[in-house]
């Protein structure tokens, strides 16, 4: 393969690209859903870097059950998955969503898809303010 041609192929995949994501933008509702997003994403991102800068020991409790006490215990860095899930999943969603052909339930999905990562993560919000309750009070 030459050169020329992996340029062009990686152009033409970059163009499809844009364009998809700006008929994603061009959707009012989309861009209230991708900023809502956005800021769940920092928000999530914040708790986590605060509950493992705040830990004390070498461990983390991720669960706790009132009739038997702590159910799951893990090393700190691991606080970091649920923003990484939660990028993902909407990550995931986009991908979806800017695959859809121009059908006429394209906007039905968007409003499913998007919504659908911002409530997961103001989910994972709660629930890692949840951790933070079980470690810290």
């Amino acid at each position: 393969m030459s050169y020329s041609s992996f340029y062009a192929r990686f152009y033409n995949i970059r163009q499809k690209i844009s364009l998809a994501l700006g008929a994603i933008w061009h959707f009012r509702p989309n861009r209230a859903y991708l900023i809502i997003i956005l800021f769940w994403q920092i928000i999530i991102w914040l708790q986590a870097i605060f509950i493992y800068r705040n830990l004390s020991g070498h461990i983390l409790v991720l669960h706790y059950n009132v009739d038997f006490g702590v159910d799951l215990v893990v090393s700190p860095g691991q606080i970091f998955y649920y923003p990484l899930l939660g990028l993902l999943i909407s990550l995931l969603n986009l991908i979806i969503l800017a695959n859809l052909n121009q059908g006429k339930n394209k906007q039905a999905f968007a409003h499913l898809l998007l919504a659908a990562a911002a409530l997961f993560e103001l989910f994972l919000s709660l629930a890692l303010m949840s951790v933070y309750l079980i470690n810290f009070r």
